[in-house]
């Protein structure tokens, strides 16, 4: 007796009947439409271009050497061109930076990450990510990413000197 009752408080599944004539045809459409913006959707995604994301920590051996030599490049570059209103008024400050690299060595962008409170700091370490441009192309490895997104923070000490830390 007991299945029978179980039975019988199923729910029956709802069954609708298909749509007829032009109805239908809507109904393929949309269908046809929906398939079609899945199908692009699902292409683009696939054409992504492929990220890896180094820092400070970065130990793996062909990235590590490239942070290398990135990170000389940029002192060197900030040094040469470091904000003469921030070592007039010997302004210091720490900035935190990401800079995204393209596979040939060019910028994606730059964007500060956490600010060093002076408008002058920050916008001058945008200026010298942009300055050090082209960096050099990215390194084959067996990840092989279309960009690579550095994160350094740089400190700007009231000397009139750019040391990364």
């Amino acid at each position: 007796e007991a299945p029978a009752a179980v039975a019988r408080d199923t729910p029956e599944p709802e069954t609708r009947p298909l749509p007829r004539g032009r109805e239908r045809i809507e109904h393929d459409m949309e269908m046809a439409r929906l398939a079609a913006e899945i199908h692009l959707r699902s292409e683009q995604y696939a054409k992504r271009p492929s990220r890896k994301f180094v820092s400070a920590s970065t130990t793996e051996y062909a990235w590590a050497g490239y942070l290398r030599e990135w990170v000389d490049r940029v002192e060197r570059v900030g040094n040469l061109n470091y904000p003469d209103e921030a070592r007039r008024r010997r302004l210091s400050g720490e900035v935190v930076i990401s800079v995204a690299i393209r596979r040939d060595g060019s910028v994606e962008q730059s964007r500060i990450l956490r600010s060093s409170g002076i408008p002058l700091l920050d916008d001058s370490a945008l200026r010298i990510a942009a300055l050090a441009e082209p960096y050099p192309p990215l390194p084959r490895t067996e990840e092989d990413p279309d960009i690579l997104h550095v994160t350094r923070t740089w400190a700007f000490l009231a000397g009139g000197e750019l040391v990364d830390r």
